[in-house]
């Protein structure tokens, strides 16, 4: 006997029109199993798809739509079948989709993530995080269909396309649909509620109203059949908030991410978090087990912990042994080492070479001079650049000094006479950008440890970072940070790593944080002042903006500050540390620094 299912939004899905669509759908899907609304080629082999994209490929003819129809079809036409009543469901979800729930996608996690955090900004710090499923698997299709408008006739049909297709193209549209109506009653009601897939969250600015909130969609989830399970609940202080570059600390996303992208860094700056590595990607869960990060392992190159962040042993070896820097920061920002898996070491015949240099003081006063010039020549760039642009600004006495005293540095005969050019040099500079800043932003200098004031802790976190990256960059080209040219060498710093430094501090560190001080996005309430231990440190929200801000400017392109080579401010670190290798191996050659226009 045949079941009809003679409505007319399922018969819609038999049209010529409708099959090509599925066609298309089956042929560029890309199976992914985390990412739910992504189509799949079903249980098609390789010749039935090969048959499905030949060029003489005419849509089936289907006069009706019914169980027997289903059951007899060849299975090219099965897969075109779910496809198509697939494609009629999603396109009805999002018609009936509540604002604030999203599908269960890349994208529909990135709003998910925007919803949250929009919640989160406006003090609503108490959240809930739970799991959200049909009580009854067997009711699942008709709370689908009920909840997209559709008649419970055409649960025979989607029961039997079900049968038919191995995976289920519809398996997880309905799951998302029959929650429809719970997501009508809690955005209805007021309730700070947000859902992608079957992760829901709550948000709250009281344990108070959050339990209300928590008892209030557990009793609309069973009035229409679900039920809540997994729930987490965390207060966020503001404080101890992720701090996180080009990762929204809320994601935690499909794997539908491109591989082989690197240069991207993580950062993790909440106190009580910890790292691991599960199924291809690097997790950090926030404290009280709130997943907060989800990145594929294989586009991550570097790791920055600030404070008391854990790491997983599988993390750590991971990490070492695929390269991964790990970087620690103390809470305030100050640096306090890298782990380096052993495929990253030192090259014996350039270790050599590093410690002929230390003995070797004419050529290390040559280089010495080189990098301080460099540094100089950033220094200059950073103050004509904001004298340029702002007319109230007068720094032209102090760089004529600065030139004067750069040029000076081709007729040094010590170390001592490089460093005190240095120091005058950036005295006068420190002393001109203090003249630079908002009225309402203390800056008298250079001071640290501790800063003693808000630019002071910005500069120093940023140095904190960019000092990172020049130890892993001398690392890569086989470098032994501890021996320094123009830094002492020894074993209590990474004097090397110093040096490569500073021709980026200018350009890098010192023209972030001048922007942000000078376009009000750090503002004095930005510092946190520690009066124990007499200073001022960065909040979790000045870490963040100045983190975002270091990123934005490294991961810019620029061409001509290093002879013969573009790229971006990261990549022209890595290049100078070759270059820098060379001019130690090889005492002919020229090394030239960075220079800006």
């Amino acid at each position: 006997m045949t079941t009809l299912a003679t409505t007319s939004s399922l018969r819609e899905t038999i049209t010529p029109e409708a099959f090509t669509r599925a066609r298309r759908r089956l042929l560029t899907a890309e199976p992914n199993p985390t990412s739910s609304n992504t189509p799949t080629s079903g249980s098609l082999t390789d010749d039935q798809l090969r048959n499905l994209a030949a060029s003489d490929w005419a849509p089936p003819r289907i006069p009706a739509l019914d169980a027997s129809t289903i059951a007899t079809a060849d299975p090219i036409t099965r897969a075109l079948l779910a496809e198509s009543v697939c494609e009629t469901l999603e396109r009805r979800l999002a018609a009936e989709r509540p604002h604030g729930t999203s599908e269960d996608t890349r994208a529909g996690h990135d709003a998910f993530s925007r919803t949250v955090t929009d919640d989160y900004d406006h003090g609503n710090h108490h959240l809930a995080r739970a799991t959200i499923r049909p009580a009854d698997p067997g009711l699942v299709t008709r709370a689908a269909l009920s909840a997209l408008g559709l008649p419970d006739t055409d649960a025979t049909i989607i029961d039997e396309l079900a049968q038919a297709s191995d995976p289920n193209p519809l398996t997880c549209v309905l799951d998302d649909a029959a929650l429809l109506d719970l997501d009508r009653y809690a955005t209805g009601a007021g309730l700070l509620y947000s859902r992608v897939g079957t992760t829901l969250m709550l948000a709250a600015p009281s344990d108070q109203r959050l339990v209300e909130a928590i008892d209030a969609v557990a009793a609309a989830a069973i009035n229409a059949g679900a039920r809540v399970t997994d729930l987490t609940t965390q207060h966020i202080d503001k404080e101890k908030a992720l701090a996180s570059v080009g990762i929204d600390p809320w994601i935690t996303r499909p794997s539908d991410e491109p591989t082989g992208q690197a240069d991207r860094i993580l950062y993790v700056g909440r106190d009580g978090a910890r790292i691991h590595v599960k199924a291809g990607r690097v997790l950090v869960d926030a404290p009280g087990s709130l997943p907060a990060t989800s990145v594929p392992k294989n586009s991550v190159t570097r790791i920055v912990l600030s404070g008391n962040v854990g790491l997983s042993a599988g993390a750590r070896s991971w990490a070492m042994r695929s390269g991964v820097d790990v970087v620690c920061l103390s809470r305030r920002g100050s640096y306090q080492g890298t782990l380096i898996g052993s495929n990253r070491g030192t090259h014996a015949s350039r270790l050599l070479a590093q410690v002929a240099l230390t003995g070797d003081h004419e050529r290390r006063i040559r280089l010495a001079a080189s990098l301080i010039g460099a540094k100089i020549r950033g220094q200059i760039h950073v103050l004509t650049r904001i004298a340029r642009r702002d007319e109230a600004v007068h720094v032209a006495d102090t760089t004529a000094h600065m030139h004067a005293w750069r040029c000076s540095l081709a007729g040094v005969r010590t170390l001592d006479e490089v460093m005190g050019i240095e120091g005058a040099c950036s005295n006068a500079y420190f002393d001109a950008l203090a003249g630079c800043v908002p009225a309402d932003v203390t800056f008298d200098g250079r001071s640290r440890r501790p800063p003693r004031d808000l630019p002071n802790a910005a500069l120093s976190y940023g140095y904190a970072i960019l000092l990172s990256e020049c130890v892993g960059a001398l690392h890569a080209a086989g470098l032994e940070p501890s021996l320094g040219i123009a830094h002492a060498p020894t074993d209590k710093r990474p004097s090397l790593a110093l040096d490569l430094m500073e021709q980026f501090r200018p350009l890098l560190v010192d023209q972030t944080v001048m922007s942000l001080l000078r376009t009000r996005k750090l503002r004095p309430e930005h510092g946190v002042v520690e009066a124990e231990a007499g200073g001022v440190w960065l909040g979790t929200d000045g870490k963040k903006i100045l983190v975002d801000a270091y990123e934005a400017a490294s991961q810019r392109s620029v061409t001509g500050a290093l002879p013969g080579y573009s790229g971006s401010w990261r990549r022209h670190i890595a290049h100078s540390a070759q270059m820098l290798a060379r001019a130690i191996a090889e005492p002919d050659y020229l090394w030239s620094g960075v220079a800006w226009r």
